[in-house]
Protein backbone atom coordinates (compact mmCIF):
# COMPACT_ATOMS: atom_id res chain seq x y z
CA UNK A 1 0.00 0.00 0.00
CA UNK A 2 0.88 3.64 -0.67
CA UNK A 3 0.43 6.87 -1.67
CA UNK A 4 0.37 8.63 -5.22
CA UNK A 5 -0.68 11.93 -6.82
CA UNK A 6 -0.84 12.85 -10.59
CA UNK A 7 0.38 14.96 -11.86
CA UNK A 8 4.06 16.63 -10.62
CA UNK A 9 5.16 18.73 -13.46
CA UNK A 10 4.33 20.58 -16.92
CA UNK A 11 6.37 20.20 -19.89
CA UNK A 12 4.80 23.09 -21.06
CA UNK A 13 3.10 26.29 -20.54
CA UNK A 14 -0.69 25.77 -19.55
CA UNK A 15 -3.28 25.65 -16.99
CA UNK A 16 -3.20 21.53 -15.78
CA UNK A 17 -3.48 19.83 -12.74
CA UNK A 18 0.66 19.64 -12.39
CA UNK A 19 1.20 20.47 -8.49
CA UNK A 20 4.50 22.16 -10.06
CA UNK A 21 4.30 25.23 -13.38
CA UNK A 22 6.00 25.24 -16.02
CA UNK A 23 8.68 27.89 -14.58
CA UNK A 24 9.07 25.73 -11.60
CA UNK A 25 7.11 27.66 -8.87
CA UNK A 26 4.94 25.38 -6.65
CA UNK A 27 1.39 25.58 -6.48
CA UNK A 28 -0.58 25.36 -3.03
CA UNK A 29 -1.38 21.60 -4.17
CA UNK A 30 2.78 20.82 -3.94
CA UNK A 31 3.00 22.40 -0.87
CA UNK A 32 0.19 20.07 0.70
CA UNK A 33 1.69 16.76 -0.76
CA UNK A 34 4.77 17.67 0.21
CA UNK A 35 3.18 18.20 4.24
CA UNK A 36 1.08 14.71 3.70
CA UNK A 37 4.28 12.92 2.97
CA UNK A 38 5.74 13.78 6.43
CA UNK A 39 6.82 10.27 8.25
CA UNK A 40 4.58 11.53 10.82
CA UNK A 41 1.07 12.76 10.30
CA UNK A 42 -1.67 13.44 12.61
CA UNK A 43 -5.24 13.20 11.16
CA UNK A 44 -8.68 13.86 12.90
CA UNK A 45 -11.87 12.82 11.09
CA UNK A 46 -15.28 13.96 11.76
CA UNK A 47 -17.69 11.04 11.24
CA UNK A 48 -20.16 11.89 9.70
CA UNK A 49 -18.54 14.40 7.48
CA UNK A 50 -20.69 17.52 7.87
CA UNK A 51 -22.33 16.55 11.25
CA UNK A 52 -24.83 18.83 12.79
CA UNK A 53 -23.10 20.43 16.56
CA UNK A 54 -25.46 19.26 18.19
CA UNK A 55 -25.42 15.49 16.65
CA UNK A 56 -24.99 13.38 19.81
CA UNK A 57 -24.34 10.42 17.07
CA UNK A 58 -21.00 12.26 15.97
CA UNK A 59 -17.84 12.04 16.88
CA UNK A 60 -13.95 13.41 16.32
CA UNK A 61 -11.19 10.36 15.71
CA UNK A 62 -7.64 11.23 16.31
CA UNK A 63 -4.66 9.28 14.27
CA UNK A 64 -1.11 9.45 13.91
CA UNK A 65 0.51 7.56 11.22
CA UNK A 66 3.99 6.92 11.53
CA UNK A 67 6.42 5.91 8.81
CA UNK A 68 8.90 5.31 11.03
CA UNK A 69 10.81 1.35 11.99
CA UNK A 70 12.67 2.58 14.71
CA UNK A 71 10.63 3.79 18.19
CA UNK A 72 10.14 7.14 18.58
CA UNK A 73 7.72 9.37 20.73
CA UNK A 74 6.06 12.77 20.54
CA UNK A 75 2.68 14.69 21.38
CA UNK A 76 -0.49 15.09 20.15
CA UNK A 77 -1.65 19.01 20.79
CA UNK A 78 -5.40 19.49 19.18
CA UNK A 79 -7.17 22.54 19.99
CA UNK A 80 -10.80 23.73 19.28
CA UNK A 81 -10.43 27.58 17.31
CA UNK A 82 -12.11 30.19 16.00
CA UNK A 83 -11.23 33.00 13.41
CA UNK A 84 -11.43 36.07 15.54
CA UNK A 85 -8.94 35.18 18.20
CA UNK A 86 -5.61 33.84 18.23
CA UNK A 87 -6.62 32.22 21.71
CA UNK A 88 -8.27 28.53 21.29
CA UNK A 89 -11.62 27.70 22.84
CA UNK A 90 -10.69 24.53 24.04
CA UNK A 91 -7.51 22.28 24.01
CA UNK A 92 -6.54 18.49 24.95
CA UNK A 93 -3.35 16.72 24.22
CA UNK A 94 -2.08 13.16 23.87
CA UNK A 95 1.73 11.93 24.46
CA UNK A 96 2.40 8.84 21.81
CA UNK A 97 4.65 6.23 21.36
CA UNK A 98 5.08 5.06 18.57
CA UNK A 99 6.82 1.48 18.27
CA UNK A 100 6.34 0.43 14.66
CA UNK A 101 5.37 1.29 10.94
CA UNK A 102 1.39 1.78 11.09
CA UNK A 103 -1.71 3.63 12.08
CA UNK A 104 -2.24 4.47 15.84
CA UNK A 105 -5.86 5.66 17.10
CA UNK A 106 -5.21 7.29 20.00
CA UNK A 107 -9.09 8.49 20.82
CA UNK A 108 -12.47 8.82 20.18
CA UNK A 109 -14.25 12.12 21.09
CA UNK A 110 -18.20 12.47 21.10
CA UNK A 111 -18.63 15.08 18.84
CA UNK A 112 -21.51 17.57 20.41
CA UNK A 113 -19.88 17.53 23.83
CA UNK A 114 -16.84 18.85 22.31
CA UNK A 115 -18.68 21.74 20.44
CA UNK A 116 -20.69 22.57 23.78
CA UNK A 117 -17.93 22.67 26.07
CA UNK A 118 -15.77 24.80 23.22
CA UNK A 119 -19.34 26.93 23.26
CA UNK A 120 -19.04 26.55 19.21
CA UNK A 121 -22.99 27.04 18.42
CA UNK A 122 -22.92 26.63 14.31
CA UNK A 123 -20.35 24.27 12.08
CA UNK A 124 -19.26 27.70 10.94
CA UNK A 125 -17.99 29.27 14.19
CA UNK A 126 -15.19 26.71 14.78
CA UNK A 127 -12.22 24.82 13.64
CA UNK A 128 -9.86 21.69 14.55
CA UNK A 129 -6.18 21.90 14.74
CA UNK A 130 -4.10 19.33 15.79
CA UNK A 131 -0.44 19.01 15.75
CA UNK A 132 2.08 16.71 16.53
CA UNK A 133 5.57 17.56 17.79
CA UNK A 134 8.66 14.98 18.56
CA UNK A 135 11.65 14.65 16.84
CA UNK A 136 11.20 16.11 13.68
CA UNK A 137 9.78 18.78 13.15
CA UNK A 138 6.09 19.58 13.76
CA UNK A 139 3.43 18.67 11.58
CA UNK A 140 -0.20 19.62 11.84
CA UNK A 141 -3.99 19.11 9.86
CA UNK A 142 -6.53 21.24 10.48
CA UNK A 143 -10.16 19.71 10.20
CA UNK A 144 -13.16 21.68 8.57
CA UNK A 145 -16.42 21.38 10.55
CA UNK A 146 -18.36 22.80 7.05
CA UNK A 147 -16.85 23.56 3.68
CA UNK A 148 -14.32 26.70 3.57
CA UNK A 149 -16.69 28.78 1.80
CA UNK A 150 -19.51 29.04 5.12
CA UNK A 151 -16.94 30.25 7.10
CA UNK A 152 -17.31 33.50 9.32
CA UNK A 153 -13.95 35.43 7.70
CA UNK A 154 -12.55 38.26 9.43
CA UNK A 155 -10.05 40.59 7.91
CA UNK A 156 -6.66 39.64 9.76
CA UNK A 157 -4.57 42.28 8.43
CA UNK A 158 -1.72 40.41 7.09
CA UNK A 159 2.17 41.71 6.70
CA UNK A 160 5.73 41.52 5.83
CA UNK A 161 7.05 42.86 8.59
CA UNK A 162 10.88 41.67 7.48
CA UNK A 163 12.45 40.72 5.20
CA UNK A 164 15.96 39.33 5.80
CA UNK A 165 18.64 37.97 2.90
CA UNK A 166 20.24 34.74 4.85
CA UNK A 167 22.45 33.53 2.13
CA UNK A 168 22.76 34.00 -1.85
CA UNK A 169 20.04 31.88 -2.26
CA UNK A 170 18.00 31.94 0.92
CA UNK A 171 15.48 34.87 2.77
CA UNK A 172 13.38 34.67 5.71
CA UNK A 173 10.33 36.28 5.55
CA UNK A 174 8.44 37.50 8.84
CA UNK A 175 4.44 37.72 8.87
CA UNK A 176 2.21 39.85 11.12
CA UNK A 177 -1.16 39.20 11.58
CA UNK A 178 -4.13 40.60 14.11
CA UNK A 179 -6.45 37.71 13.80
CA UNK A 180 -6.40 34.07 12.20
CA UNK A 181 -6.20 33.37 8.79
CA UNK A 182 -6.22 31.01 6.54
CA UNK A 183 -4.57 29.80 3.32
CA UNK A 184 -2.11 32.37 3.49
CA UNK A 185 -0.41 32.40 0.04
CA UNK A 186 2.96 34.17 -0.24
CA UNK A 187 3.72 35.24 -4.22
CA UNK A 188 7.18 36.44 -5.50
CA UNK A 189 7.83 38.55 -8.88
CA UNK A 190 7.88 36.25 -11.82
CA UNK A 191 11.40 36.54 -12.41
CA UNK A 192 12.17 35.17 -9.73
CA UNK A 193 11.70 31.32 -9.15
CA UNK A 194 12.32 29.14 -5.71
CA UNK A 195 9.63 28.11 -3.48
CA UNK A 196 9.04 28.54 0.21
CA UNK A 197 9.64 26.65 3.28
CA UNK A 198 5.57 26.47 3.93
CA UNK A 199 3.11 27.94 1.70
CA UNK A 200 -0.95 27.94 1.83
CA UNK A 201 -0.89 27.61 5.21
CA UNK A 202 -3.25 28.45 8.28
CA UNK A 203 -1.58 31.50 10.32
CA UNK A 204 -2.93 30.51 13.77
CA UNK A 205 -0.36 33.03 15.71
CA UNK A 206 0.11 36.84 15.27
CA UNK A 207 4.01 36.08 13.95
CA UNK A 208 5.62 33.77 12.00
CA UNK A 209 8.84 33.28 10.01
CA UNK A 210 8.70 30.85 6.11
CA UNK A 211 12.17 30.62 3.95
CA UNK A 212 12.06 31.29 0.52
CA UNK A 213 14.51 29.30 -1.48
CA UNK A 214 15.59 31.25 -4.69
CA UNK A 215 16.40 28.61 -7.52
CA UNK A 216 20.00 31.05 -8.94
CA UNK A 217 21.56 33.50 -6.17
CA UNK A 218 20.12 36.54 -5.90
CA UNK A 219 22.49 39.67 -5.37
CA UNK A 220 21.65 43.26 -4.61
CA UNK A 221 18.47 42.16 -2.31
CA UNK A 222 16.32 45.11 -1.80
CA UNK A 223 13.55 43.96 0.23
CA UNK A 224 11.61 47.36 -1.69
CA UNK A 225 12.57 45.47 -5.31
CA UNK A 226 11.71 41.57 -3.71
CA UNK A 227 7.97 42.37 -4.18
CA UNK A 228 6.62 39.75 -2.28
CA UNK A 229 2.45 39.56 -2.22
CA UNK A 230 0.58 38.40 0.55
CA UNK A 231 -3.44 37.01 0.39
CA UNK A 232 -5.35 34.83 2.00
CA UNK A 233 -8.76 33.60 1.94
CA UNK A 234 -10.55 36.42 3.38
CA UNK A 235 -8.69 38.45 0.27
CA UNK A 236 -10.14 36.45 -2.57
CA UNK A 237 -13.92 36.06 -1.16
CA UNK A 238 -13.84 40.16 -0.61
CA UNK A 239 -16.00 41.56 -3.75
Amino acid sequence: MGLLYFTFGDNWQAPSKSSIEYGLKWKMSHYYAQHMYEPIYPIAVLNPYLANVTDGNATISLYVINEYFNGTQGQLYCSIRTLDSFNPRFSFSYNVSLNSPGTQHLATLPYATLMRDSECTTNNRCIIHCSYSGSQQEVGQTLFLTRPRNYQLYQPNLRIQNIQQVSATDFDITLNATQPALFVWLDVPANISGYFSRNGFHMFEPTRTVTFHSWTPITNFNDVNFDVRLTSLFDVTQP
